[in-house]
């Protein structure tokens, strides 16, 4: 049989390769012949990566000697340690430095303050409603303590009739299989909601929740459905879209919240896939500002002494799911539809994703979307990381239209071209750099199935190709200076 790459010692002396087992010039020259026990050729590793572990290193090296210098215990360990800091500069990395600049220019986190109707808004260092906002929140106390009932009803307490109006049973298996679906296929680009902490609470009490509301879970059925064999499932996601809209325009506006944010994006979603672009463009518009009137621009850890939701470090890093989602879906809803974005990276004070624990009461739900390919990926699960990936590709999208919507950069074709040219730049990087569970070759057919959150980051980069081509047709370049991925 054959192998796909030359033997160790034809490689370590350049000879040719008959790539069979003994190779021909092994068997000539009477040496054992070896291969290496994965067949494929090596990726090479990009310098962005590597420059990223040099400072990394450098940045422990110095810690290291830091603390040697200033903790006595610690000088007796480390008596013994050589010198650092003769072969790289010893200056944090660029996250860590970030991190630093933003903790001294950042604007004091004073600036969540509830409304009169107890819900947190955000106002920036400019804002002029500060005074008024405590003597509203002063008054709603006030109210509260004599027990005035408010003037906005709670949208779950109506949910049952709410269903029933529109001719949906929550009590069939409908609703699960919608779910199911949704969590399947679509959930990949869909990631500004928390899996498992919206189960957990659907499944829970649902009263008080964080991170379910009856608009949340309605919206998520109509999406799921539009994926189902079964047409008359599909119809049904029409009935379940219009009880979502309802319960949004009735009760959404009158509390934010995190699932009302969540549930907005997902009708956005839904009408910009049949065609409804105006509104889809709207509905998504109304779900940024909302975000951004909680104050979810900022990290969570700002809001601490202000929002008792953020309890624990799960609420930490759901809630920094969610921006980062917003900012993803932000980035593709204006690639689709050709017009500008609404959330900057710059204007993001938010720390990037971990991975946090599977809960182990949703067992049965982590291997939705990828079916029997569960544990194939060792401990590494594909979710996160890929979405990881298509937080990079955004800024990229960022980038890409940012460039198109200034006409004094289009005007000039050579200036026009060096953008793109280093848009093509930066995507082979990011090729490159991708984890071993979401590399593809477009040359060799997959040997196992495409995942959807793979097949997501598929979507997103053809994208961006697509629209670079056009670009280039637009200008006359040359076919071969299209991108390669």
């Amino acid at each position: 049989m054959e192998k796909k790459i030359s033997c160790k010692r034809c490689q370590q002396r350049k000879l040719k390769c008959s790539r069979t087992e003994p190779c021909e010039s092994c068997a000539e020259a009477g040496k054992p012949c070896a291969y290496r026990e994965v067949d494929r050729k090596r990726r090479p590793v990009s310098a962005k990566y590597v420059t990223q572990l040099e400072e990394r290193i450098a940045y422990l090296e110095s810690l290291i000697m830091r603390i040697r210098d200033t903790v006595p215990e610690a000088r007796v360990v480390l008596s013994d340690t050589s010198e650092f800091g003769d072969h790289l500069e010893t200056s944090p990395p660029r996250e860590a430095q970030a991190q630093s600049s933003l903790d001294v220019i950042s604007p004091p986190p004073d600036n969540l303050e509830p409304d009169p109707e107890g819900s947190l808004i955000y106002h920036g260092p400019s804002s002029i409603i500060h005074g008024k906002l405590r003597q509203s929140s002063m008054l709603a106390d006030h109210a509260s303590s004599h027990h005035i009932p408010s003037i906005h009803p709670h949208p779950d307490s109506n949910f049952e009739q709410i269903a029933q109006h529109f001719g949906i049973s929550m009590d069939n298996d409908l609703v699960t299989s919608a779910l199911m679906l949704f969590f399947k296929w679509q959930y990949p680009q869909f990631m500004f909601i928390y899996r498992e902490a919206f189960l957990r609470d659907h499944f829970g009490h649902r009263q008080g929740c964080k991170y379910w509301s009856s608009g949340l879970l309605l919206s998520i059925c109509a999406l799921g459905l539009l994926m189902s064999r079964d047409s008359l499932q599909r119809r049904a996601s029409e009935q379940f879209f219009s009880a979502a809209e309802t319960t949004l325009i009735i009760f959404g506006f009158a509390r934010p919240s995190i699932a009302t944010v969540q549930a907005f994006l997902c009708l956005a979603f839904y009408e910009i896939g049949r065609g409804n672009l105006s509104r889809g463009w709207g509905l998504s518009g109304i779900a940024f500002r909302m975000a951004q009137d909680l104050g979810f621009q900022r990290d969570p850890k700002h809001w601490v002494s202000h929002d008792t939701s953020l309890a624990t470090p799960e609420d930490f890093e759901i809630r920094r799911r969610i921006v980062w989602g917003c900012y993803t879906s932000d980035k593709l809803i204006s690639l689709t539809l050709g017009r500008p974005v609404y959330f900057s990276h710059d204007a993001i004070e938010v720390e990037n994703l971990e991975r946090l624990p599977d809960f182990p009461e949703l067992e049965l739900w982590l291997p939705i979307g990828f079916d029997s390919q569960r544990g194939d990926f060792g401990e590494t699960k594909p979710l996160v990381p890929c979405f990881q990936k298509q937080v990079e590709l955004s800024k990229m999208i960022e980038q890409l239209l940012a460039t198109l919507s200034s006409q004094r950069k289009v005007q000039d074709s050579r200036v026009y071209r060096g953008y793109l040219d280093k848009l093509n730049l930066e995507l082979s990087r990011w090729e490159t750099s991708l984890p071993q569970c979401a590399q593809w070759n477009k040359w060799e057919t997959p040997s196992t199935p495409l995942i959807p959150s793979v097949a997501s980051l598929q979507f997103v980069s053809c994208s961006i190709v697509l629209d670079y081509a056009y670009q280039y047709s637009v200008y006359s370049f040359t076919a071969l200076e299209l991108p390669q991925i």
